[in-house]
């Protein structure tokens, strides 16, 4: 799932430089901390995965919502909608493939444990998330603006309200929980780490 180290060297992350040398072995080097990694221990990948979402994905988005938030919404949203499955499938130890909906509907009730309605979620994976993914678009129901209270509210006629930068916020506090736990708790490590590599 992550970036393949190659024989050219490339960025697998940001400051993050990885390549396959002349004799096999992986040269792997944080040019930020000045540090070699070693792509085969689970702490190294966490520091890279961790470089990766973050300098690729959500401090990005941060930038957009904190310096110019109008108009961004849809890309706010596309960040975050795809990180809902994909860190969910880190959590499981197991790819989604076959089981998009269901990683995804798993995801969004840990986020928000009092969504307890699977149709108004499996609606927000159909609207959000497959119209953001196949159609470069949202679909219908879903409306976005920053001013809006709730990080996602479910209307009564089916409209899905959603406020991008509450949503970012929430999903840049739920990272940094994951990224405690994989230090913290062996489980949580043992299964990042059958889902990550990058050789």
């Amino acid at each position: 799932m992550p970036k393949r180290i190659r024989r050219e060297p490339i960025y697998i992350a940001p400051d993050i430089l990885g390549s396959i040398q002349d004799d096999g072995s992986y040269l792997v080097f944080d040019e930020k901390n000045v540090e070699t990694l070693n792509p085969g221990n689970v702490f190294d990948k966490i520091k890279i995965y961790e470089r990766q979402v973050k300098g690729w994905f959500l401090e990005p988005a941060l930038k957009m919502v904190r310096y110019k938030p109008k108009h961004k919404g849809f890309l706010v949203l596309m960040t975050c909608l795809s990180y809902i499955e994909g860190v969910e499938q880190y959590r499981d130890g197991a790819e989604s493939t076959g089981g998009s909906k269901a990683t995804f509907r798993r995801g969004v009730k840990r986020l928000y444990p009092h969504f307890n309605d699977d149709n108004q979620i499996d609606n927000l994976y159909s609207q959000g998330r497959c119209g953001l993914f196949h159609d470069g678009m949202v679909r219908g129901q879903i409306i976005i603006d920053s001013s809006f209270p709730d990080s996602i509210k479910f209307e009564t006629n089916n409209d899905i309200k959603i406020n991008p930068k509450k949503l970012l916020n929430d999903i840049v506090s739920d990272f940094s929980d994951y990224i405690n736990s994989l230090i913290t708790n062996e489980d949580a490590r043992e299964k990042f780490n059958r889902m990550f590599t990058n050789i």
